[in-house]
């Protein structure tokens, strides 16, 4: 038997006995062990040997030798920097005991003061600390499911999203990190980005994408009349009428046909023809047809012919050119052999969340981890260009915890689960320089 904290996270002590040791009459075990601050997520686990089976029924836990004072600084302590949640109590009575009585199982010797102190601060800063250290999940409703570190789910929430056109947006940082992030979505500049392209401001990670391009294009200096530019896998994108807005002559492409998933022409994401690339309230159709022509490209083989470009672009696409390191050469090809010197390519793809190490790695989809944005960093400097310093970040708000779970959600979608993988997008913005 043994005590841990943190889910796991770390055992505090632990005790080997005999099953067989244990009479009729008596059949419990206890285990001494020492704490000097309150701990969170504390677990009692029974480990059994080979062909033996036992369960813990019930469970007590309760203060011994332990003073006043001493108690008072470990509540203290743990609800001072610390989150702080009771201990197991037996899972039958967890479930007819209100909170308050579940208190006072938990401290079971009278402790004056502190015990009425402790159990208010508890319950008080029960519910926002477990929902800071959980992730929420998104329902098919409205609704949002807790989901503890342990991968136990809790109760259902409701989340409610304000209206950007009652709270307004806000100022300050904008596209600033690599990855998708809440934030983002009520900047100011967002707003108007989402209504040069005529789309209602929605949380979705898709959006936050082409806004990313389009920010950072246009920062670079890249977006101005005459500049040439080139988009890969642009399936039906607003950006290129975008782009013609501006004056910016373009050459979008997508895959050859029979390349591509059936249900990527049933959704829209591919496209054969300069037609299904026009957006009357985007741009007036004679400056559209003047400014974007289209051809099919293969990614894993750019012709020779798309060459001299001012700036390219591609949006959660090469992750799909069958691994990691054919979107990793394809990023490279972008910049060295379709760009002039000065040139900017962006573009975004998969960030694997869950792990620096496994992955997606081959197939239809691959998600690209940490180290592989570093390693293409890497080379991409050590041939001499500037890749823009953006940092991957967590997030600060609870929409950036929200995971979307199939059937993905249209409205609501900055982070999703794909195969056991928590995914989100991430850009890049590299200038060629020779």
């Amino acid at each position: 038997m043994d005590v841990c904290r943190d889910m796991d996270g770390q055992v505090i002590t632990s005790f080997l006995f005999d099953l067989g040791k244990l009479t009729n009459d008596s059949k419990q075990i206890g285990i001494d062990f020492e704490l000097y601050q309150a701990v969170s997520q504390c677990q009692v686990r029974l480990h059994c040997a080979a062909g033996v089976s036992a369960t813990i029924e019930s469970l007590e836990i309760e203060f011994r030798d332990v003073d006043t004072s001493s108690v008072e600084a470990t509540v203290r302590d743990g609800l001072g920097d610390h989150a702080v949640f009771p201990p197991l109590v037996g899972l039958d009575r967890i479930r007819k005991l209100s909170r308050v009585k579940q208190m006072k199982e938990f401290i079971r010797h009278p402790l004056a003061d502190t015990r009425k102190r402790f159990e208010t601060a508890l319950i008080d800063r029960l519910v926002p600390l477990a929902a800071g250290r959980t992730a929420e999940i998104l329902a098919r409703d409205a609704s949002y499911q807790i989901i503890k570190h342990s991968g136990v789910p809790g109760n259902p929430y409701q989340i409610w999203l304000p209206d950007p056109a009652v709270v307004g947006f806000q100022d300050g940082d904008y596209m600033l990190s690599a990855n998708c992030l809440a934030r983002d979505f009520y900047h100011r500049d967002f707003a108007e980005f989402c209504q040069s392209i005529a789309v209602p401001a929605s949380l979705h990670r898709k959006l936050w994408e082409f806004g990313f391009i389009w920010h950072h294009l246009c920062a670079e200096g890249a977006v101005r009349p005459g500049a040439h530019g080139v988009g890969f896998g642009v399936g039906r994108e607003r950006l290129p009428s975008l782009f013609a807005k501006h004056g910016c002559n373009i050459l979008a492409t997508d895959a050859p046909p029979g390349t591509t998933p059936a249900e990527w022409t049933e959704t829209g994401q591919y496209s054969s023809s300069v037609d299904e690339l026009f957006f009357s309230d985007i741009v007036p159709e004679e400056a559209f047809r003047g400014n974007v022509r289209f051809e099919c490209c293969d990614m894993n083989a750019i012709s020779d012919g798309i060459q001299d470009y001012d700036f390219c672009w591609s949006s959660c696409s090469f992750e799909h050119l069958g691994s990691i390191e054919k979107g990793l050469q394809f990023v490279i090809a972008s910049v060295e052999k379709v760009l002039k010197i000065g040139g900017v390519a962006c573009h975004t793809s998969e960030l694997n969340l869950s792990s620096n190490d496994e992955t997606l790695d081959s197939g239809v989809t691959v998600l690209f981890r940490r180290r592989d944005v570093e390693e293409l960093t890497e080379r991409l400097e050590s041939r001499g260009h500037k890749v823009k310093p953006l940092p991957i970040e967590p997030g600060k708000s609870f929409i950036d915890l929200l995971i979307d779970l199939p059937p993905y959600n249209s409205d609501l979608s900055l982070r999703l689960k794909l195969a056991k993988f928590v995914t989100t997008s991430f850009g890049l913005v590299v200038s060629r320089g020779r």
